[in-house]
């Protein structure tokens, strides 16, 4: 007002002219320097015009920086889309809509399921560990293992590796990222190594509306014990963009926790192994027939039966065989009735 009040002496011209550029603070800054340069007479006295350009000052740097932050949070967002696991079972983030369109860069409706996971609203409360995101809000992280473990866990592989994708919806959402895991339901983290990046440089890049892959390894030895089995861990990724980080939290299960829980299911074949074994239990009783070949060798024992008369045959023979001695005879005595034959 006062700014106003030292202008009303200016010429009328002048003054018409100065009043078109005091719509906002940073056109009656402008409007200073306009007359300055054209160089009305304005009766600012020295105080005044350095106050005033002091308080225009720091209005033009307040609305600069809003301007820039909200340039950052519309030309930003990178969330996890997909998990494939090495079971075969495939998940998404937290806060994942199915239905949100990946072919754009726009906030609306592109951003609307981007996770911001910010440590300062983390450790404030305001947000679980994953974050929010603009069409959820909180990502819960209870319901959202309990959702993930009645729809399958995927699974890391045998190395602990995580295999994830990663959609870039616009600049900010590139990489670096970093991941950590938790195996208390979120409770706590462990660093994971990143072995897959995603391209960018200080979490910006060119690309838009862009799949990449991103695979993280889970710390050796890490226990899975979140979830309502007690078998689940959260993978959390984001990068550094100033108007996030974004990225995602996946629930998955580990390498060991996939294998005892599919080594039941491939014991139940093995356990009808034994039923398929009842034939070959029956293979003995296909054995009687063999075993009966002794009873089929009977007759072939008997053999010697049927020998029997071949051997009665010189018995039979010795009264008709030729070869009975001609100059034998009969020598015997009577007694008691039976003769008693000696050669």
């Amino acid at each position: 007002q006062s700014t106003k009040a030292h202008l009303s002496s200016a010429p009328s011209s002048t003054r018409s002219l100065l009043n078109s550029y005091q719509a906002s603070p940073v056109q009656h800054f402008n409007t200073l320097l306009l007359a300055i340069y054209i160089g009305q007479p304005l009766n600012v006295s020295s105080f005044h015009l350095s106050t005033t350009l002091a308080m225009f000052s720091r209005a033009l740097i307040v609305f600069v920086t809003l301007l820039h932050a909200c340039t950052l949070n519309v030309s930003a967002h990178g969330t996890i889309t997909k998990i494939q696991g090495a079971n075969g079972v495939a998940g998404a983030g937290f806060g994942i809509i199915a239905s949100t369109p990946r072919d754009g860069s726009r906030p609306n409706p592109f951003e609307q399921d981007t996770s911001v996971i910010r440590n300062q609203e983390i450790d404030s409360g305001r947000t679980g560990a994953c974050g929010r995101t603009k069409a959820g809000g909180n990502n819960d992280v209870t319901a959202q293992l309990a959702a993930a473990s009645s729809a399958g866990l995927p699974s890391a592989a045998a190395d602990g590796s995580v295999t994830m994708t990663l959609h870039q919806v616009n600049g900010d959402g590139a990489g670096p990222y970093t991941c950590d895991v938790s195996g208390d339901g979120g409770n706590t983290f462990q660093a994971a190594v990143v072995t897959t990046q995603v391209p960018g440089t200080r979490s910006r890049s060119k690309a838009t509306a862009t799949d990449f892959p991103l695979v993280a390894q889970m710390p050796a030895g890490m226990a899975c014990t979140g979830g309502p089995n007690g078998d689940a861990c959260i993978m959390r990724c984001r990068n550094s963009a100033a108007a996030g980080p974004f990225g995602s939290c996946v629930a998955v299960t580990g390498p060991s926790n996939a294998a005892a829980a599919a080594a039941p299911a491939a014991a139940v074949p093995a356990a009808a192994a034994p039923a398929a074994a009842v034939p070959a239990a029956a293979a003995p009783a296909a054995a009687v027939p063999a075993a009966a070949a002794p009873a089929a060798a009977v007759p072939a024992a008997a053999a010697p039966a049927a020998a029997v008369p071949a051997a009665a045959v010189p018995a039979a023979a010795g009264a008709s065989t030729p070869k009975r001695y001609v100059d034998s005879r009969i020598v015997g005595k009577r007694t008691g009735g039976y003769w008693l034959d000696a050669q």
